[in-house]
C-alpha cells in the first residue's frame, strides 16, 4: 500500500493526476511551473482541498496527518525561503520550526556536519543549487513526525540533476516517502 496516494486531484491549473508514493522510494512527477508545483505540493500535503479528486494517507483520507506528516521542501510561493536571507539564518528559522531546543547551536552542528560553515553568511540566491536543497530537505526532515518529504523543481535552480536526485535518494534510504516534482525533462534526465 503507498504510503500517500493521490488519485485525480486537480486544483487552478492543475490538471487531473494522480500519485504514488512509497516508504523508501523516491516518486518523481513531471510538473511545468512554479505554481504548478505549489499547489500540487500543497494538495499533497493536506494543506489545501483538491477540487477533485482525493489524497490518501496510509490507504485513508486524513488531511490532518498530512499536515503533520508531509513537509514541502523549497515551493517557490510557499516554502522557499527569500533569496536575500543568509544560510545560517534560514537553518536556523527552520529549526525553530522544527521545535528544537537551542536552535543557534543546532544550526552550527548541522552547518558543520554538512561542511558548509564556511557558506553561513551566503545568501540563499548565492548558494549552489545542490547545496541549497541539500540542506532544505535536511531541515524539513528535522520536524516531528515528519516521514513524507515533497522536494519542489529543485532543477529550477540549474546545477547537477544528479545533486537533487542523490539526496532524494538518500532520505528514501533512510526510510523516508520522497516526492520529487520537477520539470518532465529533468525527470528524463534523473532516470538515465
Amino acid at each position: 500500500m503507498p504510503t500517500l496516494a493521490a488519485r485525480g486531484i486537480t486544483v487552478g491549473p492543475i490538471a487531473a493526476i494522480d500519485v504514488e508514493a512509497y516508504a523508501g522510494q523516491v516518486t518523481l512527477v513531471a510538473v511545468e511551473g512554479g505554481q504548478r508545483a505549489d499547489f500540487l505540493s500543497l494538495m499533497l500535503s493536506g494543506r489545501m482541498a483538491p477540487k477533485a479528486g482525493v489524497v490518501e494517507l496510509d490507504g485513508r483520507e486524513d488531511p490532518k496527518g498530512l499536515r503533520n506528516r508531509v513537509a514541502i521542501v523549497d515551493a517557490p510561493d510557499t516554502s522557499a525561503p527569500a533569496d536575500e536571507l543568509p544560510l545560517a539564518e534560514v537553518v536556523m528559522e527552520e529549526l525553530v520550526f522544527a521545535g528544537l531546543r537551542a536552535p543557534r547551536r543546532a544550526m552550527r552542528k548541522l552547518l558543520a556536519d554538512e561542511g558548509l560553515s564556511d557558506l553561513a553568511s551566503t545568501t540563499m540566491g548565492h548558494l549552489p543549487a545542490e547545496v541549497r536543497t541539500r540542506v532544505l530537505t535536511r531541515t524539513a526532515a528535522a520536524r516531528k513526525d515528519v516521514d513524507i518529504l515533497i522536494i519542489a523543481i529543485p532543477d529550477r535552480h540549474g546545477g547537477d540533476i544528479a545533486a537533487w536526485s542523490d539526496t532524494a535518494h538518500a532520505w528514501a534510504a533512510r526510510g523516508y516517502t520522497v516526492i520529487v516534482l520537477a520539470s518532465a525533462a529533468a525527470i528524463d534526465a534523473a532516470r538515465r
